[in-house]
């Protein structure tokens, strides 16, 4: 009997400890199931404004978050945005787009006329809208020589909006991924200046919700309840952090506290790759060196800048592959010319597919035999026996010439290993894009550079054309123009591709400008985050879709 109880009581403990069991294993679900999904990434400087109409690299991750464009470009494919659905005429001048039910974060509904608002101040206010010059009139309402009303976007009615194009563009869809954004006409006309510059003067209509937005510190963004495709998003929250010091971004990646970071240098990004966390992107982005052509208004210093030979003097001694490899740990790929082979000329075909000029007008290596032999051509050419004859130059830059990771120092050192005289004119900010623009145009050489906004090579030969005022010295070439000319009104992809061929021929031979090297882009991400995705051109790593899986 005392046996028969004493099983009795066995059972009775073991079935309690099953049940105990069940239910701590049923709140551990529940617990994971519940668990906030919170996406941590790094910013290197912070943000004044995040109006979607002011465009700089490090407000982009925000603003994709925030904003809703009209379509959106994932893996390469043109998906909806708040564009429903959209029409193309046969002649490819006409997009139709049909909008979709949509609300902005303070409850308004989300209209065609906000798109036209927001085109319409594309053009009145944003510098980079030479990206969008083949929208009808858009060079025209940049210089002031029609009204707005004239511009090639209209609302038929709340839920249609017409965008009309000078020219066939087949990577129009593209640009709306990037630019085509809807905005908000009141909320400028009530806060003026200080519209975007706080959570409480910004309306968003995207997947994230500003919530906190503590400047030089972080921001804090909250998934948006009421976005058309919130099913397709996993994260609850996004933080963005401010980090300027690189070692502090490693750090916090290192110990878990931030889930991507992107690595320096070839070194410290295959520290990454040996762990399984390092994805490298091919970055649509080139860094020049601009020749002012004009000299500051100095005929003496125009005549040197502007002969060819001198150009290719400088291009001829710049070692790209062994400055990228030696000083940049190989984080990089030499540039012979603007436009990256990376990028598409058209469906399945790269440019470097197309392109006959890579490697052919400057070269990837030094060849200092080469470069002398053009000083000299120069030097006659201008009716001077030395480079010691020569007046000093201004070399506009924004980059610490004591960083030597930093490309100045290196074109410089260069410069003057050629026997030129060379001022260092250091600025920053406002302050140096104010100066590399018209009108000031106030240097000899300048630290340039472009990063592609859409897949095709024309993102990085249209600003050099003769109605660009984004560049500052612009080329001013008529034949380059009618090459580009060409190619936006030929509809057969092949003949486009060579037109623009042409056109990239005519500029890496004559062109005030001298490619030095693209961009690579080393992404280290934490193992429990997915979805992360990744472009060649605008934002590199796309988080929207992504989630967290721990």
């Amino acid at each position: 009997m005392k046996n028969f109880m004493l099983n009795r009581s066995l059972v009775r403990i073991g079935l309690t400890l099953i049940i105990i069991t069940l239910l701590f294993m049923i709140s551990m679900v529940s617990i994971a199931q519940t668990e906030e999904k919170v996406f941590r990434l790094p910013s290197v400087a912070g943000m004044d404004n995040l109006d979607p109409r002011v465009y700089m690299a490090n407000q982009n991750v925000v603003q994709t978050s925030m904003f809703e464009p009209l379509v959106r470009i994932r893996h390469g494919d043109v998906f909806p945005g708040l564009a429903e659905t959209w029409e193309i005429s046969d002649d490819g001048l006409t997009y139709t787009f049909h909008l979709r039910d949509a609300k902005w974060s303070d409850g308004k509904p989300v209209t065609a006329d906000d798109f036209v608002h927001a085109f319409v101040r594309m053009f009145e206010i944003c510098p980079a809208s030479q990206n969008l010059d083949t929208i009808e009139n858009g060079p025209e309402l940049r210089a002031g020589e029609c009204s707005p009303e004239e511009l090639g976007a209209k609302a038929l009615d709340d839920k249609t909006l017409v965008m009309k194009l000078r020219n066939p563009a087949p990577y129009f869809l593209s640009q709306m991924d990037y630019y085509g954004y809807p905005g908000r006409e009141d909320l400028v006309e009530k806060y003026g200046d200080e519209y975007g510059a706080s959570v409480e003067t910004l309306a968003s209509c995207g997947p994230f919700v500003l919530k906190e937005w503590m400047h030089e510190d972080k921001l804090i963004l909250e998934k948006n309840p009421d976005y058309w495709n919130k099913d397709e998003i996993k994260l609850d929250k996004i933080i963005v952090y401010i980090l300027p010091e690189h070692q502090t971004r490693r750090n916090m990646f290192d110990n878990g506290e931030i889930d991507y970071y992107l690595p320096i240098s070839t070194t410290e990004a295959l520290e990454y790759k040996d762990k399984g966390m390092l994805t490298t992107i091919d970055k649509a982005l080139v860094r020049d060196i601009t020749i002012n052509k004009h000299g500051q208004n100095d005929p003496v210093k125009a005549a040197i800048l502007s002969n060819n030979n001198f150009k290719k003097a400088i291009s001829y001694a710049l070692d790209r592959q062994g400055f990228i490899e030696q000083v940049l740990g190989g984080k990089g790929t030499p540039a012979t010319v603007h436009a990256p082979p990376a990028v598409s000329i058209y469906p399945g075909t790269t440019w470097a597919e197309e392109s006959t000029n890579i490697g052919k007008y400057h070269p990837a290596t030094a060849d200092l035999a080469k470069s002398k032999e053009y000083m000299d051509k120069a030097l006659e050419e201008l009716g001077y026996t030395s480079v010691d004859e020569f007046p000093e130059f201004d070399f506009l830059t924004s980059e610490s010439f004591d960083d030597p990771k930093a490309l100045t120092p290196y074109w410089v050192s260069v410069m003057m290993d050629l026997g030129l005289k060379i001022k260092v004119k250091p600025a920053t900010g406002a302050d140096f894009w104010n100066a590399l623009y018209k009108p000031a145009l106030a240097f000899d050489f300048a630290r340039s550079g472009w990063g592609g906004a859409y897949d095709d090579p024309m993102t990085f030969m249209w600003y050099w054309n003769s109605e660009s005022k984004d560049k500052g010295v612009t080329f001013e070439n008529k034949e380059y123009d009618a090459f580009l000319e060409k190619a936006n009104q030929e509809r057969d992809v092949k003949k486009r591709a060579g037109y623009i061929n042409q056109a990239e021929a005519l500029f890496a031979d004559t062109a005030p400008s001298i490619p030095f090297m693209y961009d690579k882009l080393y992404l280290a991400v934490q193992p429990w985050v997915k979805g992360i995705e990744t472009s060649t051109y605008g934002l590199c790593y796309k988080h929207i879709y992504a989630d967290i899986v721990k």
